[in-house]
C-alpha cells in the first residue's frame, strides 16, 4: 500500500504533456512550408512533423522538459542540435532556417541530406542553386541548358524544351508562382541569369489542384529575395578570345548579382543582370561564304520584398529581356542569304501579397506580361529549296506581339482536426491573353537536283495581319489529409473555363501516400488526375493568316514538261464543337532511403491526351486543301524511371537515372506554311521521342589543390524525323527515320583562389570530351539521292570544345 501511494504521488507530481506549437521561418521572417521538424527528448523518444504552408506545426501530447530540435528543408542549411525547454508556460517556438550560401558564416551548419517528405503529394525532381552552378553543361550561361540534367527534360534538335515527352507548349512554366511561358505559344523563352535561380523544380505527376492548366507538367523557378546581409557576385566578367579565324573577341557572358537591405529587417531588394554575346563559326560552308552567327542579349531580374508586419509581406518583381540575332538558321546546308535576323524583347512584372493569420495563409497575386518577336530576311529574292539545302532569301517576315494579364487568390487553412489533420485550400484564377501578328511572305521555289528546274511553286495571298485573344478562368478546392503517421491523402477538384470552349471542365485529382516504416525511410505513392491544356494562340492564329497557293510540275527524262497541278489554294480553317484539351495522368512511385545519404526512386507514368489541337486536311494526297483545326488529337506517353542520388559527408554529390519511355501520337502531322505535307493524318512517334535515356552527373571536392571535379554525361536514342520529296510531300510514315544515338560527356575542374580578402574560382571544362559527332541536321529529301551531300547525310552538333569560367565567390 505505501508503494502504491508513492507511485501515485510521483504521477501526480509529474507535469502533464502539452501541445507543442511552433513555426518555421527564413532569415526574413517569412514562413517556410514543407520543413521537416524532428524533436528528441530524454530516453530517446522522438517526434516528427512537417510545417504547413504558413510555416506552422504542432505536436500533441509532447512531454515537458528539455528537447533537441533538428529542422531541415532542401535549399536551406540544416538547423541541428538546438535545445529547447518545453513547459506548460513555454510550449510555442520559432525556428529560423538560413538559405544555403556558398560562403558560410562561422557557425556550424550542414547542408540537407536526401530525405523523403511523407506529405509531398507530387512526383517532383528539383535542382538547387548549387547543382545548377556546379554541374557542367555545354552552355553553362543558359538556364534552359542546365535543366537537361533532370531525367524528365530533353531538348530536341531545334533546342526546344520537352518535359516528360510532352510538346514544349504543354508544360506550365512558373516564375515565383506566376505563369512565365510565352503568352502566344506557351513555350519557355524567357531568359533568367543562372545565378538568379535559387531552385528549379519539375512536377511530372500527382500535381495539386492549385495549379491551373499544368498540362503534362509544372516547371517552376524560385528566385532569391535580399536579406540583411549585402551580397555581390559576378561570373565570366573577362571576355574570351576566338582563334578560329585569327584573333577576335569570342563569346562573352558576364553576369552580375547584388542584394541587400533597403531598410534592415523591413525592406530588401535583389538584382540579377546578365549580358550575352555569342559568336558561332559554322563549318562546312563553301569558301568565301559568310560563316558567322552572332547573338546579342541581356536580361535583368529585380525583386523587392517588404515585410509590412510580422505576418504580412509584399513581393514585387520585374523581368526584362532583350535579344538580337544575326544570321539565325545558318548551317552547312543553309547559307547566310537564307537566314534571318531576329529582334525580341520580354517585359514581365508581378505583385504578390501574402498574409498569414494564425494557421491560415491568404495570397493575392497579379501580373502583366508582354512578348515581342520580329524576324527579318536578308533580302526580297524568292526562297529556293534545293534537294540538299537552300538558296535565295527566307520567305517569311514576321512581327508578333503577345500579352498576358493574370491574377489569382487563394486561402489555405492548416491543422483542422477530424480523424487526423487536414489542410484545406481554396482559390481562383483569371487570365487574359492576346496575340497580334503581321506577316509578309514571298515565293518559295522548290527545284530539282540540277538547281534550276522548277518542281513546285508556293505563293501567298491575303492579309497576314490579324489579332486573336482568349480568356481563361478557374477555381479549385483541395484537402490534404494526414490520416495518421502512415497514410496521407490529397484530393482536389478544379473547374476551368476557356472562352473558345465555353464549357467548364471538371478535373478531379487524387494522391495517396503510404509510409510503411518509422523514420520515413520508404514511401509508396499513387495518384490520378485530369489536367487541362491551355489553347495555343500561335496555332489558332493560323486560321486568320494568309492562304498558300501551290503549283507542282513533273518532267520526262529529257526535261520536257509532262503535267502541271494547280495552282490550288490551301488555308487553315477554324473548326467547330471544340472541347477543352486535357491529359489524364496516372502515376505511381516508390522512394527508398538507404543509409543516411542515398535516395533511390522508381517512377511509373502513363499519360493520355484528350481533345488535343490538330489540323486535318480535307483532301489528303493532293495540293489545295482546307486544313481544319479540331480538338481530336491524342498523344500518349509511357515511362519508367529509376534514379539514385547520394550525398557524401564532404559535400560530394552523385546522381544517375535511366528512363525507358515512349512518346507517340495518333495524328503525327503538323502542317505549316511552306511545309503543308498534304497527307492524311497518321499515327507515329513524336519528334523528340527518346526510348532510352541515361543521365549521370556529380560534383566531387578533392584534396588535390582544393580542386572541384564535376561531370555531366547523357546518352539517349536518336530523335525521329520525317522524310519528304522535293515537292514537299511526306514520303512513308511520319517519323520513319532516326538520328544516330546521342552520347556526350562534359567534365570540369574548378579551382578556388584568394586575391587579397576576396575569393574567386576558375573552372575549365571539356565539352563533349569524347568528341562524338551527335548530329542535329540531316538531308531528309529522298530526291537528294546521288547528290552531294546526299540523302540521309548527317551533320551539325557540338564538337569537342574547351571552355573556361571565372567567377567571384565572395569576401572571406
Amino acid at each position: 500500500m505505501p508503494l502504491l501511494l508513492f507511485i501515485g504521488c510521483c504521477v501526480m507530481a509529474a507535469d502533464p504533456p502539452v501541445v507543442l506549437k511552433g513555426r518555421v521561418v527564413d532569415e526574413n521572417g517569412l514562413p517556410i512550408g514543407g520543413a521537416q521538424v524532428k524533436l528528441e527528448v530524454e530516453g530517446g523518444q522522438s517526434f516528427s512533423v512537417v510545417s504547413d504552408d504558413a510555416g506552422f506545426f504542432s505536436i500533441a501530447q509532447f512531454p515537458v522538459g528539455e528537447a533537441t530540435a533538428q529542422v531541415e528543408k532542401k535549399g536551406y542549411f540544416v538547423l541541428a542540435g538546438q535545445k529547447i525547454q518545453v513547459s506548460a508556460a513555454a510550449s510555442e517556438f520559432t525556428f529560423t532556417l538560413n538559405r544555403e550560401e556558398e560562403v558560410r558564416e562561422k557557425v556550424d551548419v550542414s547542408v540537407t541530406s536526401e530525405r523523403i517528405d511523407p506529405a509531398q503529394a507530387s512526383q517532383t525532381q528539383d535542382l538547387s542553386a548549387r547543382e545548377i552552378r556546379d554541374v557542367p553543361v555545354p552552355s553553362s550561361h543558359t538556364l534552359q541548358q542546365s535543366l537537361v540534367i533532370m531525367p524528365q527534360v530533353v531538348h530536341d534538335n531545334l533546342n526546344f524544351l520537352h518535359v516528360v515527352g510532352a510538346r514544349t507548349t504543354q508544360t506550365q512554366y512558373l516564375l515565383d508562382g506566376f505563369d512565365i511561358g510565352d503568352p502566344v505559344s506557351g513555350q519557355l523563352d524567357a531568359r533568367l541569369s543562372v545565378e538568379a535561380v535559387r531552385r528549379a523544380e519539375v512536377q511530372t505527376g500527382r500535381i495539386g489542384a492549385e495549379y491551373a492548366h499544368p498540362g503534362a507538367a509544372v516547371m517552376s523557378f524560385d528566385t532569391p529575395d535580399g536579406d540583411d546581409q549585402w551580397r555581390f557576385g559576378t561570373v565570366d566578367f573577362i571576355p574570351s578570345v576566338n582563334l578560329q579565324k585569327g584573333v577576335q573577341l569570342g563569346s562573352f557572358y558576364p553576369r552580375f548579382s547584388l542584394s541587400g537591405p533597403i531598410e534592415k529587417g523591413k525592406l530588401w531588394f535583389s538584382e540579377s543582370l546578365s549580358l550575352q554575346y555569342t559568336l558561332g563559326i559554322i563549318n562546312g560552308l563553301a569558301p568565301g561564304q559568310p560563316d558567322e552567327q552572332k547573338n546579342y542579349a541581356g536580361d535583368s531580374l529585380t525583386r523587392l520584398l517588404w515585410l509590412v508586419a510580422p505576418n504580412h509581406s509584399i513581393h514585387g518583381e520585374f523581368l526584362y529581356n532583350q535579344d538580337y540575332g544575326e544570321n539565325i538558321g545558318l548551317n552547312a546546308y543553309r547559307p547566310q542569304s537564307a537566314t534571318v535576323d531576329t529582334n525580341s524583347h520580354r517585359l514581365f512584372g508581378s505583385f504578390l501579397d501574402q498574409l498569414w493569420w494564425q494557421k491560415t495563409l491568404f495570397q493575392l497575386g497579379i501580373s502583366a506580361d508582354e512578348s515581342y518577336y520580329r524576324t527579318s530576311p536578308q533580302g526580297t529574292e524568292p526562297y529556293v529549296q534545293l534537294v540538299n539545302g537552300a538558296a535565295g532569301n527566307w520567305f517569311e517576315r514576321l512581327r508578333t506581339t503577345g500579352h498576358r494579364y493574370q491574377g489569382f487568390a487563394s486561402v489555405s487553412r492548416a491543422n483542422l482536426n477530424w480523424h487526423g489533420t487536414h489542410t484545406i485550400s481554396i482559390g481562383a484564377n483569371l487570365s487574359s491573353v492576346d496575340m497580334n501578328q503581321n506577316a509578309e511572305r514571298s515565293d518559295i521555289h522548290a527545284v530539282a537536283q540540277d538547281g534550276t528546274t522548277l518542281l513546285r511553286l508556293s505563293q501567298f495571298t491575303g492579309s497576314g495581319q490579324y489579332s486573336v485573344s482568349d480568356t481563361l478562368a478557374g477555381m479549385f478546392v483541395q484537402d490534404g489529409w494526414q490520416i495518421n503517421r502512415h497514410w496521407f491523402l490529397q484530393s482536389g477538384l478544379r473547374l476551368d473555363l476557356d472562352r473558345y470552349v465555353e464549357k467548364a471542365l471538371p478535373q478531379p485529382r487524387v494522391t495517396l501516400n503510404w509510409i510503411p516504416f518509422a523514420e520515413n525511410r520508404s514511401k509508396f505513392s499513387i495518384g490520378w488526375g485530369m489536367y487541362s491544356i491551355p489553347l495555343n494562340l500561335s496555332v489558332i492564329g493560323l486560321t486568320s493568316d494568309q492562304k498558300e497557293v501551290d503549283a507542282t510540275y513533273s518532267y520526262d527524262v529529257n526535261g520536257n514538261l509532262l503535267t502541271t497541278s494547280g495552282p490550288a489554294t490551301s488555308q487553315f480553317v477554324l473548326g467547330e464543337n471544340w472541347k477543352m484539351p486535357y491529359f489524364q495522368v496516372a502515376n505511381a512511385s516508390y522512394e527508398q532511403k538507404i543509409g543516411a545519404s542515398t535516395l533511390v526512386t522508381l517512377d511509373l507514368l502513363a499519360r493520355d491526351e484528350h481533345h488535343g489541337l490538330v489540323f486535318r486536311t480535307a483532301t489528303p494526297g493532293q495540293i489545295g486543301s482546307n486544313f481544319l483545326l479540331e480538338t481530336q488529337r491524342r498523344d500518349k506517353y509511357r515511362s519508367l524511371t529509376v534514379s539514385a542520388k547520394h550525398t557524401f559527408e564532404n559535400g560530394a554529390l552523385l546522381f544517375g537515372a535511366y528512363t525507358r519511355s515512349k512518346a507517340s501520337t495518333d495524328q503525327a502531322i503538323d502542317p505549316y506554311f511552306g511545309q503543308l505535307y498534304f497527307a492524311a493524318q497518321q499515327p507515329g512517334d513524336l519528334l523528340w521521342d527518346a526510348p532510352n535515356r541515361f543521365v549521370s552527373w556529380g560534383s566531387i571536392p578533392t584534396n588535390i589543390w582544393g580542386l572541384l571535379f564535376a561531370y555531366f554525361y547523357e546518352y539517349r536514342s536518336g530523335y525521329p524525323f520525317n522524310v519528304v520529296d522535293q515537292q514537299q510531300f511526306l514520303v512513308g510514315a511520319p517519323a520513319s527515320q532516326r538520328f544516330p544515338y546521342y552520347s556526350s560527356l562534359t567534365v570540369s575542374l574548378e579551382k578556388p583562389f584568394r586575391f587579397k580578402e576576396y575569393i574567386f574560382a576558375i573552372r575549365v571544362s571539356a565539352v563533349n570530351a569524347l568528341n562524338r559527332q551527335n548530329p542535329d541536321v540531316v538531308v531528309n529529301n529522298v530526291d537528294a539521292e546521288g547528290a552531294t551531300p546526299g540523302y540521309l547525310t548527317f551533320s551539325g552538333g557540338q564538337g569537342r570544345a574547351i571552355t573556361a569560367r571565372l567567377r567571384f565567390v565572395g569576401r572571406k
